[in-house]
């Protein structure tokens, strides 16, 4: 499910990300990393703040400022907006992950689906839809703050802060990526399967 999941997510992408909303995040987040490098570099040069070797306290910095890069990138909206037409009672329909699937199409989201009814094929063909565009919008938003993270753990263990806590993020950010895209191409296989060709 997972390398379905990946194909699913790199062929629908330009479907929810604005191309020039991601580039204005880009450009943002590489502007915030630079000035985070530098502003570390300098202090490092007066203070010697990282109280470690030279090429470890490089490395940690430059760490801990792509870092910053990819929260910043993060804190930017990169989807496209809603299709004004997609309203329910005249409210706007912002489909997430969490709330866009019906009960009835749940069962066939599990690792182990049932199949299709035929009273539910429009349902999927539906929801899984909705789910699709909410779950690659979370994950171009999660992705970033997990690696985010990832660098400033792997930053802060050159400069010393070999915390427990530490390793267990290391572990568990990416777990749960992984699920976003195993989901995903559990989407697709329910979509598929409620496809009038299956």
């Amino acid at each position: 499910m997972f390398a379905l999941g990946w194909r699913i997510f790199f062929r629908h992408v330009d479907d929810v990300l604005d191309p020039r909303r991601v580039r204005r995040a880009a450009a943002w987040s590489g502007a915030a990393a630079v000035v985070a490098l530098v502003g570390m570099l300098v202090l490092e040069a007066r203070l010697g703040w990282t109280a470690q070797p030279p090429l470890r306290s490089v490395a940690a910095i430059v760490l801990l400022a792509a870092g910053v890069g990819l929260l910043t990138f993060a804190c930017f909206p990169t989807r496209r907006p809603p299709d004004p037409s997609a309203t329910i009672n005249g409210r706007q329909v912002r489909a997430s992950w969490q709330n866009s699937v019906r009960w009835s199409v749940q069962p066939y989201l599990l690792r182990r689906p049932r199949p299709v009814r035929p009273e539910d094929r429009e349902a999927v063909r539906t929801d899984t839809v909705l789910l699709r565009r909410g779950l690659i919008g979370t994950l171009a938003r999660v992705t970033p703050v997990s690696l985010a993270g990832i660098a400033a753990v792997a930053g802060g263990l050159l400069l010393g802060f070999d915390h427990v806590l530490s390793f267990a993020w290391i572990l568990l950010s990416p777990m749960s990526l992984v699920e976003y895209v195993v989901r995903l191409g559990r989407s697709e296989r329910a979509r598929v399967a409620a496809s009038p060709t299956s």
